[in-house]
């Protein structure tokens, strides 16, 4: 990394920036509108080098469930607020995290754009810049809360690949960069304001020292706060819950004596929760629940399967029956529970589920298979 003064501008935010989330959750720590309009004025760090990184550390509640990044933000501003400077960026995703003095921890790779998607990002000056990562399956709070309160970390980070901004280098400086929310210059005596950059929230990854505490980075024994360095980087992102809890049905069965079987969800399947769902449309009151691992195969061969063969006259299997169990009620209706492990490794486990209701006279098998459902076990 390059030691020269940030860089004052007021930037004239293009319009196609990132503008919130509509759905889930929107993470931000610099202090800028979420959708910034007119004249905003930020700091652009000049010597961050090609092959550096910029990120930000962002906290969630222990009680929060495990997320999905949707969509990731990159900041990139240029001298006089110039636009049309272009850049190729990585993008990095860590889940878990911790400090030492300046030292960053950084936990689990779990995104990397160039190694997965084989792409890098391409931004220009000056604007948000953004780019949709839902189809990349970004998985992050997966790591166990630490601290008091308790907190679970993770950090999403950029990295220069390409600054192709026609005079810079990284010997002189790129007046072409990431950008901070900081609009103030250093005033002597200099000292880096903790409000202004608060440590343990943005990160630099320096060459030849690796991740390293934005707010207490040195360069050559130099403090680059706040004469190099100030503020938080206008790194942002989107986010959703990775594994909601749902029974949704998703085929119709055959009808029996008093029409089809329904299965109706009680309680939907949650960690460390038991799931009830209730069972209609059974002539004697008892049935048999199949619960399976697909929708797609089974032991009767691809499905949905056509099971007049066996005696179903005109019924489709829809679920693979991987375990059966047992359907006693009263007045045409019975329960089904499945107890759900309070544990991780069950998370975001998909089953699919149909009845089975007997039904002595309605055909050589005895019997209806009512509508299907898929489930997913969620927080």
């Amino acid at each position: 990394m390059l030691i020269r003064p940030l860089l004052l501008v007021s930037l004239l935010i293009a319009p196609a920036t990132a503008q919130g989330c509509p759905n889930g959750t929107f993470w931000k720590r610099d202090s800028l509108p979420v959708a910034p309009a007119g004249l905003t004025a930020v700091s652009v760090i000049q010597g961050m080098c090609e092959g550096e990184s910029a990120g930000v550390v962002f906290e969630m509640p222990a009680s929060m469930p495990v997320q999905r990044i949707t969509q990731v933000v990159a900041p990139w501003g240029a001298a006089l607020g110039v636009g049309g400077f272009q850049a190729a960026l990585d993008g990095e995703v860590y889940d878990g995290g911790s400090f030492s003095g300046a030292a960053a921890n950084m936990g689990q790779l779990v995104f990397s754009l160039s190694a997965q998607a084989t792409a890098n990002m391409q931004v220009q000056s000056h604007s948000l810049n953004t780019l949709d990562t839902s189809t990349y399956n970004i998985i992050v709070g997966a790591a166990p809360p630490t601290g008091n309160p308790p907190v679970r970390r993770f950090a999403l980070c950029f990295r220069v690949d390409l600054n192709l901004h026609p005079s810079g280098t990284c010997a002189t400086g790129y007046p072409a960069n990431f950008f901070t929310d900081n609009s103030q210059p250093p005033t002597f005596p200099f000292a880096c304001n903790p409000v202004t950059t608060p440590q343990r929230t943005s990160l630099i990854q320096i060459q030849g020292q690796g991740w390293r505490d934005a707010a207490l980075a040195t360069v050559s024994g130099i403090a680059l706060c706040p004469i190099y360095y100030a503020g938080v980087w206008c790194i942002r992102c989107c986010s959703e819950d990775a594994f909601p809890a749902f029974y949704n049905g998703f085929a119709a069965g055959c009808p029996g004596t008093l029409g089809t079987a329904q299965l109706i969800p009680a309680t939907l399947p949650r960690l460390g929760t038991t799931m009830f769902v209730i069972v209609n449309n059974l002539p004697v009151n008892l049935g048999l629940m199949l619960t399976g691992f697909s929708n797609t195969v089974s032991g009767f061969g691809p499905l949905p399967a056509n099971m007049t063969g066996v005696g179903l006259t005109n019924c489709l299997l829809h679920a693979s029956p991987d375990l059966l169990t047992t359907l006693v009620g009263g007045g045409g209706t019975a329960s089904y529970s499945l107890a759900v492990p309070n544990s991780n490794s069950v998370l975001g486990v998909r089953l699919y589920q149909q009845p089975f209701a007997f039904d002595p006279p309605l055909n050589p098998f005895g019997g209806s298979l009512g509508n299907a459902a898929a489930l997913q076990i969620g927080n």
